[in-house]
């Protein structure tokens, strides 16, 4: 059980591991006026051996490894006695000042020797040992530290929490205050940090509700809006008259920011005419932009391709698997798995009770007699669970199919599916970035049969690919 939060300020003796990508790190820590160190852990960016810091955070008591401190804040700060200066200044923060240079500075200037390093930093010469590389190589360092403080205090005092300061600093280094005084709402970049958080911020720092960088952000932010309620794209004239509304942005200002971002392509736009023939302009993020138009084009890509394995005599293909298995199709059935045969891509759709699963096991035990590597899959590992059970073969989640790892699908245009037919249920929980992502990995000659109900779950992400597929009247649907 985890104690109520406590400072601590002291020497980080050793670093016993650190991971550089993510600055989690764990080391033994000498608290000031005692003799024995401590065991550390937690996020800590940017430190040294033998730099004096300031912790905050908890005990805990490791099954294994006993009584540590979980460190929730850390902070850089200056060692007040004369024996930590020496051990600071000869820490691997200053590289080029051994220990013996490091005594002879503070034996110079005691306890004022900071004050003179921050203030007088050309007495350093009349040290034995410190020349012009060595002056310079310590004052570089110097000014670093300094800088890092000066960071996260003003991290800290706009609001941002120390861990997500720390995650700024590791992308912007000393530039992070210029920058953000300049643009707040370039944090959005952070993972973790959205447009409430830096609007806020910006407006600590005395930004204008009309600011064109609020106005940039503001659009964005709604857009993402519209992507969490399932929409890749938004009218243009709805997303100006939602963001004025919403954030209270002057709408001519709204209008030279999205040309801006239009021009600028970090928003993409497309002209339609609705169900009623008006001309409407929708507007989208790039990703949503661009994986919706390699869906339709990897579409026709397989469309268009010839198939690795030709069915023809449908008739008699049917009537053999029909004896084989005992079933007779009714008509509609009958008619889906002759789609299947003829096309290399096609839609089964309908609601509960309509068949579509046993028209899958019928396509499933025709097709497999000559094409042998079958895939199928579904969106999530309870629907994939589902398909398994009722036609008895293998089914594995889209994801496993694709080989996610911690850095995407291994499984792309590049490294494509090796299997000649695939089958997908539950099709209508599909989004259009996963959709992307899958037909990308879709040999041009193999088959796709898409399973669902529109009228079912819809995807969690943004997109309605299956009903829009179905729309678009270019795949078979039966």
């Amino acid at each position: 059980m985890a104690e109520d939060f406590v400072s601590l300020v002291g020497t980080l003796e050793k670093i016993l591991y650190t991971n550089p990508e993510n600055g989690f790190l764990i080391g033994t820590f000498l608290t000031e006026n005692s003799i024995r160190p401590i065991t550390v852990k937690g996020i800590v960016f940017n430190t040294h051996e033998h730099e004096t810091l300031r912790l905050k955070g908890s005990w805990e008591n490791h099954k294994i490894y006993g009584r540590q401190f979980s460190i929730r804040e850390f902070m850089p700060v200056e060692p007040t006695s004369e024996e930590g200066m020496v051990r600071y200044l000869s820490s691997e923060v200053f590289k080029g000042i051994g220990k013996k240079t490091a005594e002879r500075i503070v034996k110079k200037f005691g306890k004022d020797t900071f004050k003179i390093i921050d203030i007088s930093p050309k007495l350093l010469s009349k040290v034995k040992g410190v020349g012009r590389k060595q002056q310079k190589s310590l004052l570089e360092a110097w000014d670093d530290q300094r800088g890092l403080r000066d960071v996260m205090t003003f991290l800290r005092g706009v609001g941002i929490s120390h861990a997500y300061a720390q995650r700024i600093f590791a992308k912007n280094g000393l530039n992070s205050i210029p920058l953000i005084k300049a643009n707040p709402y370039q944090l959005t970049d952070i993972p973790g940090i959205g447009f409430l958080t830096a609007d806020g911020i910006a407006r600590n720092l005395g930004f204008d509700n009309n600011s064109p960088h609020r106005a940039d952000a503001g659009l964005l932010y709604m857009l993402e809006q519209q992507a969490l309620n399932g929409h890749t794209c938004f009218p243009r004239r709805d997303l100006l008259e939602k963001t004025v509304q919403e954030l209270n942005i002057d709408s001519s200002m709204l209008e030279s920011s999205i040309r801006q971002l239009l021009e600028d392509r970090l928003l993409n736009s497309e002209k339609i005419e609705d169900a009623s023939g008006i001309e409407q302009e929708l507007v989208y993020r790039p990703r949503f932009y661009k994986a919706e138009r390699r869906v339709a084009e990897n579409i026709f890509r397989i469309l268009n391709s010839e198939a690795y394995t030709v069915y023809e005599g449908e008739s008699y293909l049917i009537e053999e698997q029909e004896r084989k298995v005992g079933l007779k199709l009714d008509p509609a059935q009958r008619e889906a798995v002759e789609a299947a045969l003829q096309h290399k891509v096609l839609i089964i759709t309908g609601g509960p009770g309509t068949g579509k699963t046993t028209i899958v096991r019928f396509i499933l035990g025709l097709m497999r007699t000559r094409i042998p590597a079958i895939a199928l899959a579904a969106p999530t590992g309870r629907a994939a669970k589902r398909i398994t059970e009722t036609t008895g073969a293998a089914a594995s989640t889209i994801h496993r199919l694709l080989e996610a790892s911690n850095i995407g699908f291994q499984r792309d245009r590049e490294n494509p599916l090796e299997q000649e037919l695939l089958i997908l249920d539950e099709t209508s929980m599909i989004d259009t970035l996963l959709m992307d992502s899958l037909l990308e990995a879709v040999p041009s000659a193999s088959r796709l049969i898409l399973v669902g109900d529109v009228d079912q779950l819809p995807s969690v992400g943004a997109g309605a690919v299956l009903s829009d597929l179905i729309e678009s009247r270019s795949i078979p649907v039966v």
